[in-house]
């Protein structure tokens, strides 16, 4: 409601204007009425109302006079003007003074509510204006909290005010939204929209909206201590109760993060810092939707790859298109990612790792990689919020894609059999290797084997594992200090100086030769 004050010396004008108009049904309440300009001034100083009607010419202080005095006192009270006398030079001093309107006597309602309308019109845009400043002024703020610059006198205040209240700590929280991809046919809401409704569903408990800051992937608002008082002071119910209604409103998925508690607002910086910290292990405690600083202190994140062998299993699982053993894998994969605190710049990495094995396999075997539809989310899910199941599931969902896609190339392409052995042969090169074990293990007479392998790959079977081995000996030469006999032994030759020789025949020259002039580069 907007108040309004109607102003006239003649009894029945006012009676007859408050009588006149539905206020209420117009979005007004009459807060008062003067008989002369000097009462109407005391009125107006007591009750801010947003409007007054004014008739100009009045005893003591005239309507002119009583805007005048208005204006320069920056009371912020917008004016109609009625008057029985069309006299151009009111109009002039009126306008002067920023007047809404004027209305001549005998008073027409629907001129009145023209003008009522006006004013609604123009205080809603300037009221949108100002709130829209003063976000802008308090996001401005919030940032130089967040990079630790100095208080001004405004962030003094909001302290002040919040120490008054009961405060002792500050926490800095960053809140996600999760799981609304480009590919997911979900439309998420616009920024302004989430943040306005984090303010909504935050003052819905507080009675106090909060600031919220935009960041990159998050949302940030600060939770002084008082706010936790509904809570018996625990800041975890807090905060499950703002996602409860949050989610609720938009029917999104979201988490909190929050930092460690600070004094003071000066402090604000380590509680963001720590807040994104604590954000780092959403992968590491996937089952917590609300995450402390408390609740990871002491951790640490790893960047580590996950082990050969889960890896080669599920490889084989994709490329042989067994669901079970492919299944049981990313199950494998995904309980090391937790159990091993693995950060998401290595899941992301092995993530990578599998794309390309798969798209190698696709390529080598003549096919299209563009037939995997989930072949885009897989690529880019690293740059959206997905929690861990989403994220199982994207894995799972392109696994059993390539799958599938792998399987029918190998029936149209001829030489299906024959790929599926040189990846075990690239993958295992060693081990103990040779023609007629490798045929047995995969039911071919070794003869034939050979004959296909050399017409498809332009090498005799042996001359191919040779090759593979030596490249790795030469990877081993150039990056580490191991002896010529360790790295004979894991590339797979059980005599070091048969390595040896077959590395001169293949290099010409010896690995100790090869490492010192890679040295000397």
């Amino acid at each position: 409601m907007y108040g309004i004050i109607i102003v006239d010396d003649e009894v029945f004008v006012r009676k007859g204007l408050i009588g006149m108009i539905d206020w209420a049904g117009s979005g007004f309440e009459i807060t008062g009425e003067a008989d002369d300009g000097e009462d109407a001034l005391e009125l107006i100083r007591a009750k801010r109302p947003q409007l007054v009607i004014t008739d100009i010419r009045m005893p003591i202080l005239d309507g002119i006079g009583l805007i005048e005095a208005v204006t320069e006192e920056q009371l912020g009270t917008k004016f109609i003007i009625i008057s029985g006398y069309n006299d151009f030079r009111y109009a002039q001093q009126a306008v002067r003074y920023g007047v809404l309107d004027y209305v001549l006597k005998p008073v027409d309602e629907h001129e009145i509510v023209k003008a009522l309308h006006k004013f609604r019109e123009e205080f809603s845009a300037r009221q949108q204006l100002q709130d829209r400043l003063q976000l802008h002024e308090g996001e401005k703020r919030m940032e130089a909290l967040l990079r630790g610059e100095p208080l001004d006198a405004v962030l003094e205040d909001w302290e002040q005010q919040w120490t008054a209240a009961g405060a002792t700590q500050f926490t800095y929280v960053l809140l996600e939204v999760n799981n609304v991809f480009p590919w997911s046919g979900r439309q998420l809401p616009g920024k302004a929209e989430l943040k306005e409704s984090i303010r909504q569903e935050v003052g819905g408990i507080t009675a106090e909206p909060p600031l919220v800051y935009e960041h990159r992937r998050f949302f940030g608002f600060i939770v002084p201590e008082h706010y936790l008082r509904q809570h018996g002071g625990e800041l975890r119910s807090f905060l499950a109760e703002c996602l409860s209604r949050l989610c609720g409103r938009l029917d999104i998925q979201a988490a909190t993060y929050a930092g460690q508690p600070v004094s003071t607002l000066k402090e604000l910086k380590h509680s963001y810092t720590s807040a994104k910290e604590t954000a780092e292990f959403k992968y590491a405690r996937p089952a917590q939707q609300i995450l402390t600083y408390a609740d990871i202190a002491g951790l640490e994140l790893k960047y580590i790859h996950p082990g050969n062998e889960v890896f080669r299993a599920w490889m084989e699982a994709i490329e042989e298109n067994n669901t079970v053993a492919l299944l049981a894998a990313l199950d494998r994969l995904f309980a090391e990612f937790r159990e091993q605190l693995v950060s998401k710049e290595a899941m992301k990495a092995a993530a990578v790792q599998c794309v390309h094995s798969v798209l190698h396999t696709i390529r080598s075997l003549k096919g299209d990689e563009k037939r995997l539809a989930s072949l885009v989310p897989m690529m880019n899910w690293y740059d959206h919020n997905i929690t861990l199941d989403e994220l199982r599931s994207l894995f799972e969902v392109f696994s059993l894609e390539a799958a599938e896609l792998i399987q029918g190339l190998y029936q149209s392409y001829g030489t299906g059999g024959l790929h599926r052995i040189k990846s075990y042969v690239d993958r295992n090169f060693h081990e103990n290797l040779n023609l007629k074990q490798i045929a047995g293990q995969f039911y071919m007479n070794s003869a034939y084997l050979g004959q296909v392998f050399r017409k498809n790959y332009g090498l005799y079977f042996n001359e191919y594992l040779l090759q593979l081995r030596i490249t790795e000996a030469k990877k081993l030469l150039r990056q580490t200090d191991l002896r010529i006999y360790e790295i004979a032994e894991q590339v797979g030759f059980r005599n070091a100086d048969y390595f040896v020789t077959q590395f001169e025949k293949l290099e010409q020259s010896t690995p100790t030769e090869y490492r010192n002039r890679m040295g000397h580069r």
